[in-house]
């Protein structure tokens, strides 16, 4: 068994998630009310899923379940991969909430926003939205793994 997996405790893990979708939520219900005009445009109904929009309209109540299911699973795989990067991050508590939200910022501009710019029909100031908002929701996580974990 891996040595780090063991010292993983689940209860600070869900609690962390936990709060990581409340605000996940939160922000992304604020974006989406700021950035509505890209989702009424019909150039770009094409890009978005039948989940979030079967029709012209609001998204249903599926979509805002599976949102909120996928995002406490994303809230629970940034605290582990915390656990698995733990003593690899600088010492101190700010240190180490800036270094964490640094890697997780870069990766998903790397695997995230570039690919979508790059290969999707997306409107650019709605992925320099989401670029904002991730970048707030990942400083977000950051601060609430260090402080819920442990510096």
């Amino acid at each position: 068994m891996i040595k780090w997996i063991h010292v993983i405790n689940w209860k600070k893990v869900f609690t962390i998630a936990f709060f990581y979708t409340i605000v996940t939520m939160i922000v992304r219900q604020v974006e989406a009310f700021l950035t509505m005009k890209y989702y009424l445009l019909p150039q770009y109904f094409g890009v978005w899923s039948k989940l979030m929009m079967p029709n012209a309209g609001p998204p249903p109540v599926e979509f805002f379940i599976t949102s909120l299911v996928f995002t406490f699973a994303s809230g629970i795989s940034l605290a582990v991969i915390y656990y698995y990067l733990k003593e690899y991050l600088p010492k101190g508590f700010w240190k180490r909430v800036f270094f964490f939200a640094d890697v997780l910022v870069a990766t998903s501009f790397i695997f995230f926003t570039l690919p979508v710019y790059m290969m999707f029909n997306v409107p650019v100031g709605l992925l320099l939205s989401w670029f904002i908002s991730g970048f707030i929701l990942n400083l977000f996580a950051s601060f609430i793994i260090v402080k819920g974990i442990g510096a």
